[in-house]
């Protein structure tokens, strides 16, 4: 069984999409420390006039470094889904209104930046044709640290195959993993290019930016 991990990002990047496709199951690690001003709570989009990107992001509300993923809480004095609604009409024109989800999507109230990351993720899943189980670590009894949670994990799935992103190479104990006969696939994402609105085309955008340039066609990108 092939298992992938990663932390709920905010809007993520076609390769988070294309990690959870192909795997068998894929678990939200949403039970570590929670990063200020990390991908968890902002992402990328492209604007037109110069062809550059624009960072989108959820405020929140933390009261100390130690809190995890699952229990930060979004800073709703500010206006941020109105100000999200305003940027994708200005840099989108009217295509957002056909991602029929999103209007459900910001006509709730959220509270937990987490609630809004998976939702998200996992109506974006539906969205793109992409029925692969989703798990939240923060659901089950794992503990550990770093690697050992990662396998950890693993091992509660009685995962055969991990696999993770080429740039967790970096940071992950492969001999942890060996000893418990658990091969790491490193999974090398090669970015496709789609109809995207400009001149020059920018990699690694949020996955709004497919959404609202390829609309319906969006699964076949993948």
């Amino acid at each position: 069984m092939k298992l992938s991990i990663s932390q709920p990002t905010l809007f993520p990047w076609l390769g988070f999409f294309s990690i959870i496709k192909n795997s068998d199951a894929f678990v939200f690690l949403d039970n570590v420390k929670f990063e200020k001003r990390g991908w968890q709570m902002r992402n990328r989009l492209k604007t037109i006039t110069d062809e550059n990107e624009l960072w989108i992001n959820i405020p929140t509300t933390l009261d100390k470094s130690s809190t995890l993923i699952t229990d930060v809480i979004i800073d709703n004095s500010q206006k941020w889904q109105k100000k999200h609604l305003s940027t994708f009409q200005r840099l989108y024109g009217d295509s957002y209104h056909e991602i029929k989800f999103l209007k459900e999507f910001y006509d709730q109230k959220w509270e937990k930046l987490n609630e809004f990351n998976i939702e998200f993720i996992t109506k974006c899943c539906n969205f793109l044709k992409i029925d692969t189980p989703l798990y939240r670590a923060s659901k089950f009894n794992v503990d550990g640290k770093k690697s050992e949670l990662l396998l950890n994990i693993c091992k509660k799935f009685n995962a055969t195959e991990y696999i993770s992103t080429i740039g967790s190479k970096e940071y992950l104990d492969e001999e942890l993993f060996k000893q418990a006969n658990i091969p790491i696939i490193y999974y090398e994402y090669e970015h496709p290019t789609y109809k995207q609105k400009g001149k020059i085309f920018l990699e690694k955008m949020s996955i709004l930016d497919l959404l609202f340039n390829e609309k319906n066609n969006s699964s076949k990108v993948f």
